[in-house]
């Protein structure tokens, strides 16, 4: 045995007996009766918890130019967040953390394919394939957008929401405890900074303009696109949108910066280090903090993880029907040619994705007739557009104007015909003008 390993035997051995022990258990038994100690250690974990259930609840309240309320509950990890927060506050300017679901954007009219940035995009396709979609080859669901309704942006309040208001009653009426008992009002005190401190970091209004940040659709120029994590994935979302947000747009994470997030999240990190020496200096009752702390860490766990309906997103669809609105055939092929048969570009945009190799003859040949349907349905589309624009009155009143060279003519015609005379140079010497 080595000589070093033996003396420390040696020593233990002599150490050991009844008085000797005592100590070790007195202070174990003073640990398990007040964890003074262990608060302060819990205030610095779990911030990357508090960040996602913020980007969870963020716009489900009620809010105004300067605030939103977001219930998520005061807990042990928010110490750690303010400090994060605060770095990204002064580097990218981002409060919304990255998408744990990676997925591919593609526009189904363009054919145009991005890496998905947004928190909501990665979460709704996360949430639904988990719910509602297990096949072994490839499923397609088609879904649409509200016309009316809940606006796009607009989160539906959920359980999630409801529990996170709860918790925080909940926690309030804990922290009255020890001071009804003993006359201890310092853990009402943390309570109340806590909470307080807590909802003004998930109320900044950074958090909804970043979370939502997309362009309003044109009604006349419907979107759809098709969401899916790409090859190897046994799911793929169509969206078509005709009112709302622009998906496009979401997917590509604008920045919505603000100086003020960076002066608030400055302020906020001081006042968290502020409540843990506070939290410090706590003599008794720590268990009562202790319930606190961990029911909200509870709550924030809870919102960062749960699967949610589009809804609470903040995107509506219309009802979906499970037998209509689903394509699902027992070949990854066979699903795409079926969808792009019913949504024209949908199979189309997504077969680079499935399949960036090379095409077996047959179904070259169905791809290609695909892309000349497309093409020609897109010409007769613009060639109606361009049709259906309103003509000028037969009746119009020609008005003379300058020519090139400077001359002006004022004499007004009446013309049967709806084109504008031009001159030999292309430019026009009339401005039409209905009767």
């Amino acid at each position: 045995m080595p000589p070093s390993l033996l003396r420390r035997l040696t020593a233990v051995t002599r150490d050991a007996g009844p008085g000797h022990v005592q100590p070790y258990f007195a202070a174990e038994r003073s640990s398990w009766m007040s964890p003074d100690d262990t608060l302060s250690i819990l205030m610095i974990i779990g911030g990357d918890i508090v960040q996602r259930a913020v980007a969870q609840l963020a716009g489900s309240g009620p809010c105004n130019r300067h605030w939103h309320f977001a219930p998520v509950a005061f807990s042990f990890g928010w110490l750690a967040y303010s400090v994060s927060a605060l770095t990204s506050a002064v580097g990218d300017g981002r409060l919304l953390p990255q998408p744990d679901c990676p997925i591919h954007v593609v526009n189904a009219k363009t054919g145009y394919r991005r890496q998905n940035a947004s928190w909501v995009l990665g979460r709704l396709v996360r949430d639904y394939e988990n719910r509602k979609f297990k096949s072994g080859s490839l499923t397609i669901a088609f879904y649409r957008t509200r016309k009316d309704g809940p606006e796009a942006g607009v989160p539906a309040r959920d359980w999630v929401y409801w529990s996170g208001v709860l918790v925080i009653l909940a926690q309030l009426a804990i922290s009255v405890v020890p001071g009804a008992l003993h006359g201890n009002w310092i853990v009402l005190i943390v309570a109340v900074g806590g909470t307080v401190l807590a909802l003004l970091g998930s109320g900044m209004p950074q958090w909804r303009e970043e979370k939502y940040a997309a362009r309003k659709i044109d009604p006349q120029k419907p979107e759809v696109v098709c969401l899916t994590r790409g090859n190897g994935s046994t799911f793929a979302m169509v969206v078509t949108s005709e009112t709302g947000i622009r998906l496009e747009d979401l997917a590509g994470g604008r920045d919505k910066r603000r100086l003020s997030t960076s002066f608030m999240s400055g302020l906020l990190a001081i006042s968290w280090i502020v409540l843990l020496l506070t939290v410090e200096g706590l003599d008794g009752d720590a268990w009562y903090l202790l319930a606190i702390g961990g029911l909200g860490m509870v709550q924030n766990v809870i919102a960062a993880g749960a699967e949610r309906s589009a809804d609470a997103l903040g995107l509506h669809f219309e009802d979906f029907d499970t037998e209509n609105d689903v394509i699902a055939e027992g070949k990854v092929m066979e699903t795409l040619m079926r969808a792009e048969e019913r949504h024209p570009g949908v199979g189309l945009a997504m077969l680079k994705l499935f399949f960036p190799g090379e095409l077996r003859p047959n179904e070259q040949e169905f791809w290609d007739r695909m892309k000349l349907l497309k093409a020609e349905k897109e010409a007769s589309a613009k060639r109606d557009k361009k049709n259906a624009k309103p003509a000028l009155s037969k009746h119009a009143t020609l008005v003379g104007l300058a020519t090139p060279e400077g001359k002006v003519s004022d004499e007004t015609l009446r013309s049967e015909q709806s084109e504008k005379p031009h001159l030999k140079d292309g430019s026009s010497s009339f401005v039409v003008r209905a009767n």
